[in-house]
């Protein structure tokens, strides 16, 4: 069977006839560079660098056969992605204020549902970050630390949600680039310890 549908859970299998080349191979044998620009050139992935990367992390401990562990590795890498800004990707704040002033207006009075012209509401971005810390939470509590690496809004997000905030409040605390904020898991529940550490940035 063709392994066309993410749903499938059969071999790899994209050739289609068209030559000898199978995706399974491709997958598990270019090395992360070459990855990353089939990923991002033949897919039109934005996320090909972080996901090419954890390709080549997978298949040091096991191959990728099937369909099925190829979109985990992908959806497993997209959660943790800064919100997709859309058509304001890469514009400046000066430039979104005089030009698109009431998308600005509405998306900071409604983060959560405004969505970005062909990108995501804040609120989207918060649901697939809190089941990612879930996911961990399930699968790694045994471990006594664990490190994650994310984006500014896509932290700023989950710090509302384990503060209790709205993400209205999300401007109100600062994520500083290269920052470190800490989340503890005890009795069930998972806190933040701490917001925003720069310290071993400091010389």
């Amino acid at each position: 069977d063709r392994g066309f549908s993410f749903k499938s859970k059969k071999k790899l299998n994209m050739e289609m006839g068209l030559n000898q080349i199978s995706v399974l191979e491709v997958i598990n044998s270019l090395n992360e560079s070459d990855l990353k620009s089939v990923i991002k050139y033949l897919g039109d992935e934005k996320e090909a660098s972080i996901i090419a990367k954890n390709i080549v992390k997978h298949r040091k401990n096991k191959q990728i056969t099937k369909t099925i562990e190829l979109v985990k590795i992908i959806e497993k890498s997209k959660k943790l992605r800064e919100m997709n800004q859309g058509d304001f990707e890469g514009l400046t704040f000066s430039f979104l204020r005089e030009n698109h002033g009431d998308d600005l207006k509405s998306w900071r009075e409604n983060p959560k549902d405004f969505r970005i012209p062909n990108g995501e509401t804040l609120g989207e971005v918060q649901s697939r970050m809190i089941n990612f810390i879930e996911d961990v939470v399930n699968n790694f509590h045994i471990l006594k630390n664990i490190v994650i690496v994310s984006h500014n809004l896509a932290i700023s997000s989950l710090i509302c949600y384990y503060l209790k905030k709205d993400l209205r409040d999300f401007t109100t605390f600062k994520i500083d680039s290269a920052s470190i904020s800490t989340l503890i898991y005890e009795d069930k529940k998972i806190k933040v310890l701490e917001l925003n550490n720069t310290e071993h940035l400091i010389k």
